[in-house]
């Protein structure tokens, strides 16, 4: 079985990897949708959460069975961390193919749609194994980051809540319950996107908002 897998947040990443599954004419799926499957050819897209992969894939890149895997992080602001490098040390199957793409910030309200390089699907037709290099993160970018998140970031329930529990179903963390937010919370935005009363809204931190002013790292890297 071949196929594109995303964890998606925002809708950035899930976007990426309808644009792929559709050009390779492979299946689409959520991470949380594959236990069990084996798979020959795979692609995985997922965002970059404090310059490594999300902490919920840890478990998911560990039993993940699949021969041949490219891996494909989108990032939106500082830097792309080691990502890939992070989660290939997880991935019992060889790695093919790999990139970093630029890509819109989770809590920024506009970006446009990325896309993953012809290079990219060139190799995973013809697979053949790689090294990833590791890459430099910038100065505590794995310090605490679940308590940074919840420091400059606030998310709240409003009034149009109607208690459906679709918020829960969503959280890749367990970390939700009829709109109201436990501390294992990751801040990855997921309920509020995933709402359809619109009942949950974002309220950005001062230290946030400067770090969304600052020029972006726009560099696309590939490896292949």
């Amino acid at each position: 079985m071949n196929a594109v897998i995303h964890f998606s947040c925002s809708g950035q990443s899930k976007a990426v990897a309808e644009d792929l599954a559709k050009r390779l004419d492979y299946d689409l799926y959520e991470t949380r949708s594959v236990e069990g499957k084996i798979f020959e050819n795979v692609a995985i897209v997922f965002p970059v959460h404090c310059q490594s992969y999300p902490k919920p894939l840890k478990s998911f890149f560990k039993a993940l069975n699949a021969k041949h895997v490219t891996l494909i992080a989108t990032y939106g602001r500082a830097h792309c961390g080691n990502a890939i490098y992070e989660a290939a040390k997880l991935i019992t199957g060889e790695i093919v193919a790999a990139a970093y793409l630029p890509a819109k910030h989770t809590y920024c309200e506009s970006g446009e749609t990325v896309f993953v390089p012809e290079e990219i699907v060139c190799k995973m037709r013809a697979p053949l194994p790689i090294k990833i290099p590791k890459l430099k993160k910038t100065p505590f970018a794995g310090f605490l980051p679940d308590l940074r998140s919840r420091l400059i970031i606030k998310i709240k329930k409003s009034k149009k809540c109607v208690s459906c529990g679709i918020c829960g179903g969503q959280c890749p963390v367990g970390a939700i319950k009829n709109g109201n937010i436990s501390t294992k919370c990751i801040r990855c935005l997921k309920c509020v996107s995933s709402c359809p009363q619109g009942a949950l809204t974002v309220k950005q931190g001062s230290i946030l908002r400067r770090y969304l002013r600052k020029p972006r790292y726009e560099k696309t890297l590939i490896y292949t």
